[in-house]
């Protein structure tokens, strides 16, 4: 390899060493991921679209914070977050995944609350102590904020970073991608044996494409001159991290053109292979099927920094468990929610378009289970690789120069929990 294919020369300080294997299997190392990770930072959890209209809400149950969550909108238009438990007999007031109320309802004593948390209703109010005020007792309010139409919340009722802070060093640059043109969505979920490092280090590489991918979409990334499936590039910020990637342009999946105007059929649909006949034939009736023209978007500088001729997409981790993947056409938003040390919640939504026409529409049902098959792919390796790790054969991971942003999330998460063990420690000294 060398000297200008060495992402790793670029990061010193992230080391290159193995990565134990320890914080993958280790239930106490999940408990310090909960205290000074999770609680302590901006998690995503949903879309301002999944809240269209004033006392639309939805209920995020989260077990790395210990907690349910309301996140609604109010009357002015606000979006507002705050505990699910009341305040009186700490009893849920909301009870559907989704919803829409003008004020929620504690279903044991009937106290209620307005979409903004504060308590409005007391029944039998008189018969409480003297100087019972209600003011006093609203919902528990958790930081909520928006960037880019994303909703994220932080358990710090005073955050150290704001959202704009926490996001924009890294993220700044993406101003302007039409996240809010791609309205059409669908989706999966699944819940996984095992931890959520382990699943997310799966999609922040290429390396495995080639083999867990090999039936499906090894053929659609750019392969360079020894027939490798290596990224384009890669940057690691303070917390986050992006990854570039390069396509083959006469495949569906990594033609970046497919539903515009631009997309003409694939040279694959000549092929014997019938699933890459099928594929040619979606490239070519998706093109020009969006209601929106998106030859005319313009994307932000930040997406293909390195304007290579090919690119497909970028993958970009917001730390700590959110993958957005940003294309000219869609964007897959994942969500890797750790339940346990050795469990993970995997959120999966993905976002195009609407379409005006049957080609456009067969386009994306095929876009649909061709990822729903690779999503399969990624996940039916973790549960074993899980298994293995907790066997204790090995105690060290191997990482390639390519597999940094691996290495980039464990040092990450590593630091944090260190600083705030020595914090802790620190405070327990001075007292």
């Amino acid at each position: 390899m060398t000297d200008k294919a060495r992402l790793h020369d670029r990061y010193p300080e992230l080391g290159r060493c193995n990565l134990p294997v320890a914080p993958y299997i280790d239930p106490s190392y999940w408990e310090a991921e909960k205290k000074y990770l999770f609680k302590k930072t901006w998690l995503h959890i949903g879309r301002v679209e999944e809240l269209p209209r004033k006392g639309s809400y939805m209920v995020r149950d989260i077990a790395a914070l210990d907690a349910s969550i309301v996140i609604a909108r109010d009357r002015s238009g606000q979006i507002n977050a705050f505990h699910n438990v009341c305040s009186h007999r700490l009893n849920k007031v909301a009870y559907e995944p989704y919803g829409t109320t003008r004020k929620f309802f504690c279903k044991f004593h009937g106290w209620a609350y307005d979409l903004d948390g504060s308590l409005s209703g007391v029944p039998d109010e008189k018969s409480f102590m003297d100087g019972f005020d209600k003011a006093c007792h609203g919902l528990s309010k958790v930081s909520c904020d928006v960037w880019q139409g994303f909703i994220f919340i932080n358990m710090d009722p005073e955050p150290a970073q704001t959202l704009a802070e926490f996001m924009e060093p890294m993220y700044g640059g993406l101003d302007g991608y039409p996240f809010e043109k791609f309205t059409a969505c669908y989706g999966w979920t699944a819940v996984v044996d095992c931890n959520w490092k382990l699943a997310l280090d799966a999609f922040q590489e290429t390396y495995h494409v080639g083999y867990v991918h090999g039936r499906s979409i090894a053929d659609s990334l750019e392969k360079d001159e020894e027939g490798n499936l290596h990224p384009i590039d890669g940057l690691c910020g303070d917390v986050h991290r992006r990854l570039s990637i390069a396509g083959n342009p006469n495949t569906v999946y990594g033609n970046p053109q497919a539903a515009t105007s631009g997309a003409t059929e694939s040279s694959v649909s000549g092929s014997a292979d019938i699933g890459k006949r099928i594929a040619g034939k979606a490239l070519a009736a998706g093109a020009g099927g969006t209601k929106i023209d998106l030859s005319k978007v313009k994307l932000p500088e930040a997406l293909n920094w390195t304007n290579h001729p090919h690119w497909a997409f970028d993958i970009n981790v917001v730390f700590p468990d959110f993958y957005l993947s940003c294309r000219p056409n869609y964007f897959q938003a994942y969500n890797f929610r750790p339940i346990a040390h050795n469990k993970t919640l995997f959120e999966a939504r993905v976002y195009y378009p609407e379409m005006k026409t049957a080609g456009g529409r067969f386009y994306q049902e095929y876009m649909k289970v061709t990822l729903r098959d690779v999503l399969l792919e990624d996940l039916g390796t973790l549960e074993m690789t899980q298994s293995a790790a907790e066997t204790g054969a090995k105690k060290e991971m191997v990482i390639n120069d390519f597999e940094l942003m691996v290495r980039h999330q464990a040092v990450v998460v590593d630091r944090i929990i260190n600083d705030g063990l020595a914090a802790d420690a620190a405070a327990q000294a001075a007292e």
